[in-house]
């Protein structure tokens, strides 16, 4: 990753070159810098990670262990209407504070009263990419601010550099095809005039890659698959399947210029019958020359992977003292629980926890009939960024317990998987209660110092502090300090709403601040997380935290794809509310309530009560365009029965339902909503507006393994 940027005054500077070799220097120095800083210079957070190793650690000592609880509100800011779940890491760079909505837009703030100096939104497609589970999630979770620049990548992998000071558009790129399948939910890291750009491909059967660009003009300088292509190496000849994508940002050791990063799953994830054994690089740690792409060393942490345990955490570098030596290290953890501590050159395994959360032993494979296993797809460890501190010598994990039931699709449907379709082998289905924990792993020893469980899950991330602190959050709304050493909540406040992002700490005038975006995870369905978007910024003395400053924008829901607009345009009619892309395997529904006054306006289409069937082919790219064309609001969504409650049906881990379904919307309003039917089922669609169900607002809805085109099946 970058240098940091560095102020004019000559003070600054100095902070500058703190802050640069904080994640390594020696305990007592770390202590010393952190007092000189936190005096009243500004100190930012200018990365993703703050240093350049990633560690999320701040030298700031203004809040500590002993003040903890006199933590209040200094200001706040929402993401947006309709924009629910926000897992953006903001960054601070010369006292502007830099963020992002999971629309892609960027905004840039005074960090210590978030006033908005400018905002950039740029035109995303979120209707092809399957990132986060389906559909076209939106997913931002943040920019890279680099000389001068900040670096937004976009859900439709779009690469763009903008003017820091204005938000004026430099220069765009394209990454990846969308069409194909490929989004992009993290920051690029910037290194010595390169900027290295990961894949979120989602299980879709493509190749997960990091690929490097030329910081000033975007244009590409090498490009390393993490997989083999279709019937090469260990990939399988039937199907088009693939896997090892970069879901979060890379690191680069700026000691020896080695580019570090973690992959995910192979695809398809729960059947492993074409692809046995280790399959390399995926669930890995992987190291690359970071100028030339070339490959130095990689080591595969859960082998062979058949229940979607990616190893998609950032990794983090730090100097470990391991039999009184100090070592180079990189330490990543997996999805299973485990995280492990590498020699930096040669990738030795010099560590290694025992599972941090709940694992079963046996630990079954899928079948057809489904087994029962923890963690589940979710994970023990999610994709939460890690913090590591050099004075305990600890990486701080938050994580949870979750189980599933893990079931295999019939191998017929696996072996006709079409690449960019959700390729998942079967299904994932929750199975039992979540909880959460705040793990501290010894990085000498790979012991687990200390674990306090907390009553939800933790997803988001964490951030340590030289004031002896672990801030993190949980899906109750609960933000948490503990203490670093022991683990003790040492201060709790309930925001309202769940956690999706990591915390930062940064200091302006003086005044240290810890901010965090709060809305929930895209995963926040399956963990019961309050969802919406609010940014909070906290400061010692600071107003009271209550729950009604941070409202509830959409209760337990959300859609793909919710702020763009949907068009046949360029697509085959085939009947009067169905129009197609066969190339593509693209399939758009106008989805009319109220298209006639039967049934005194309750219905799709003209038809009520099961007396329609939409027929959509396995595989197949799903859009709805609903509309309202009467005077009470109504919605569209797929359930798994028509019984109540309504049981929302589960596509990739998402439902797939339209914005605020529960509310509808009101007259001559749309909607869009899209996902990929990956599995066969047969589901209703339904109204979730209170009462419309019971009244007869329902009809058929099939994901058929025979179909060759989607269609709609009418009764009398």
């Amino acid at each position: 990753m970058g240098s940091i940027l560095k102020r004019g005054a000559a003070g600054a500077m100095v902070l500058s070159l703190v802050l640069a070799g904080a994640a390594n220097a020696s305990s007592l120095r770390q202590a010393a810098n952190a007092k000189t800083t936190a005096a009243g210079a500004n100190v930012d957070w200018p990365k993703f990670g703050n240093t350049s190793d990633n560690t999320r650690y701040s030298p700031l000592t203004q809040v500590d262990s002993t003040n903890v609880g006199k933590l209040g509100l200094a200001w706040t800011a929402q993401q947006g209407n309709k924009l629910i779940a926000w897992e953006t890491d903001p960054v601070v760079v010369n006292g502007v504070m830099y963020f992002t909505t999971n629309s892609d837009q960027v905004r840039a703030v005074n960090a210590a009263t978030g006033k908005l100096l400018w905002q950039y939104t740029p035109v995303v497609d979120f209707y092809h990419a399957i990132a986060g589970g389906g559909g076209g999630v939106p997913t931002n979770r943040g920019v890279e601010v680099a000389n001068g620049k900040v670096y937004l990548l976009t859900f439709d992998n779009q690469l763009i550099a903008l003017q820091a000071s204005t938000g004026e558009k430099l220069w765009r790129s394209q990454v990846a095809d969308p069409n194909m399948g490929y989004s992009e939910t993290s920051p690029a890291t910037f290194w010595n005039g390169l900027l290295f750009v990961g894949s979120a491909e989602s299980d879709a059967g493509l190749r997960g890659f990091v690929a490097a660009y030329d910081a000033n003009t975007g244009k590409q300088v090498w490009r390393f698959y993490t997989v083999p292509d279709a019937g090469q190496g260990w990939m399988p000849k039937i199907g088009q399947h693939g896997g090892g994508d970069v879901w979060m940002p890379s690191v680069v050791d700026n000691k020896t210029g080695i580019l570090y990063f973690g992959t995910g799953n192979p695809s398809p994830d729960l059947n492993n019958s074409q692809r046995p054994g280790c399959n390399p690089w995926v669930n890995a740690t992987v190291a690359l020359d970071a100028k030339t792409g070339k490959f130095i060393w990689a080591h595969t942490e859960v082998c062979n992977d058949t229940w979607d345990y990616d190893s998609h955490q950032p990794p983090m570098i730090f100097d470990v003292t391991i039999n009184g030596k100090t070592v180079h290290a990189v330490g990543h953890g997996n999805k299973s629980g485990l995280y492990f501590v590498y020699d930096a050159a040669t990738g030795k395994v010099l560590a290694k926890s025992p599972y941090l959360g709940n694992y079963t032993v046996p630990h079954l494979k899928p079948t057809a009939a489904g087994v029962v296993v923890c963690p589940g797809a979710v994970g023990g460890i999610e994709y939460s960024p890690p913090a590591y501190s050099p004075l305990t010598q600890f990486a701080y994990e938050p994580g949870l317990d979750t189980c599933a039931l893990f079931k295999l699709a019939p191998q017929s449907e696996t072996d006709a998987h079409n690449r960019g379709a959700g390729d998942f082998g079967g299904l994932s289905l929750p199975h039992g209660g979540v909880s959460g924990w705040m793990a501290a792993v010894n990085t000498k020893t790979g012991a687990i110092a200390w674990k306090t469980p907390v009553s939800k899950p933790m997803i988001g991330g964490a951030l340590a502090t030289a004031g002896n602190l672990v801030f993190s959050g949980s899906d109750n709304g609960n933000f948490y300090a503990f203490d670093a050493t022991t683990g003790k909540i040492l201060w709790k406040a309930n925001v309202g709403l769940g956690f999706g992002a990591a915390p930062i700490s940064y200091s302006v005038n003086g005044t240290q601040y810890i901010a965090i975006a709060t809305g929930g995870a895209a995963v926040a369905i399956l963990t019961g997380a309050n969802v919406g978007g609010t940014l909070a910024v906290f400061k010692l003395n600071g107003a009271p935290v209550t729950k009604s400053k941070f409202p509830n924008l959409g209760g337990n829901t959300f859609s793909g794809g919710v702020t763009a607009k949907l068009t046949t345009k360029g697509l085959t009619q085939i009947n009067p509310w169905t129009y197609v892309d066969t190339k593509h395997h693209g399939v758009t529904f106008k989805v009319v309530a109220a298209a006639t006054s039967d049934n005194n306006g309750f219905n799709f289409d003209g038809y009520y009560n099961g007396k329609a069937n939409f027929v959509v082919p396995v595989g197949w790219t799903v859009s709805w365009i609903f509309t309202n064309k009467a005077a009470l609001p109504h919605s569209a969504a797929l359930t798994t029965s028509t019984k109540l409650p309504p049981a929302l049906a589960l596509v990739g881990g998402a439902p797939v339902e339209t914005p605020l379904a529960t509310a509808g919307i009101g007259p001559g309003k749309e909607q869009y909503v899209s996902y990929n039917a990956v599995s066969t089922g047969a589901f209703d669609m339904v109204c979730l507006v209170p009462g419309h169900l019971q009244a007869g607002m329902w009809v058929k809805y099939t994901v058929s393994a025979t179909a060759t085109m989607p269609r709609i099946d009418v009764t009398k």
